[in-house]
């Protein structure tokens, strides 16, 4: 069974505004002043796992939160605009091919099929996170997350090879405190993690997926 096979039951859970809620930093609107209605709401189960992440960090560094909900229309849009970047990189890929490799960064909100998908940032379990220092700047990653459309798409995976022994270091420790709550990271971007979406429930073992698409209030 593939995680787009996962049963999902909605257990019904609030979202939450992270900004409302406070104990955790929030960075800028990203990719399109299009997110900024949406990209501060999570799970209330989600946002309590963070703020736990967020105590067990060593001193001086704090979570940042990049992106949680993200609506329907901006999935689309961020969709079509990877399935560009991807058809201009590998002119001689098919249509399907260029749909396979976009869905490798961005997931579709329909598959080549026609058949719907659940992108895992409709459901208010995935976020994307980052990890700054008392200044405010990004630790050593290699790269930000909003540098995902300018770097390869291999330099986004978690535990890319060419990585500095620093950036190396810094994204298993992300990891590491993400998933002592929890979450699972998303192997291609570093930055993504989910919790109760159908990753999660697929790489978990969980027998279905408790978040469905939902709408900020």
């Amino acid at each position: 069974m593939s995680h787009n096979q996962i049963p999902v039951e909605d257990c019904g859970e609030p979202l939450v505004d992270v900004a409302v809620e406070g104990g955790l930093l929030i960075g800028p609107p990203p990719e399109t002043p299009l997110t900024e209605p949406d990209y501060r709401w999570v799970r209330r189960t989600v946002y309590e796992k963070l703020l736990r992440v967020q105590e067990n960090l060593p001193r001086g560094l704090s979570l940042r939160l990049y992106e949680g909900l993200r609506s329907a229309a901006v999935q689309h849009r961020l969709f079509e605009e990877e399935k560009a970047r991807v058809a201009i990189a590998h002119p001689r890929f098919t249509p399907r091919q260029v749909h396979l490799e976009a869905s490798l960064l961005i997931a579709p909100p329909v598959h080549f099929d026609g058949t719907p998908n659940i992108p895992p940032h409709s459901t208010g379990g995935a976020v994307d996170v980052e990890i700054v220092d008392e200044s405010g700047s990004v630790i050593e990653f290699g790269m930000e997350a909003k540098d995902w459309v300018r770097v390869d798409a291999r330099f986004c995976e978690t535990r890319h090879e060419d990585l500095t022994p620093e950036a190396r270091a810094n994204r298993l420790m992300l990891c590491e405190r993400m998933e002592a709550e929890g979450f699972v990271n998303y192997v291609r971007e570093w930055w993504h993690y989910s919790y109760g979406d159908r990753y999660w429930a697929w790489m978990s073992g969980a027998p279905k997926a408790i978040y469905g698409p939902v709408s900020r209030p």
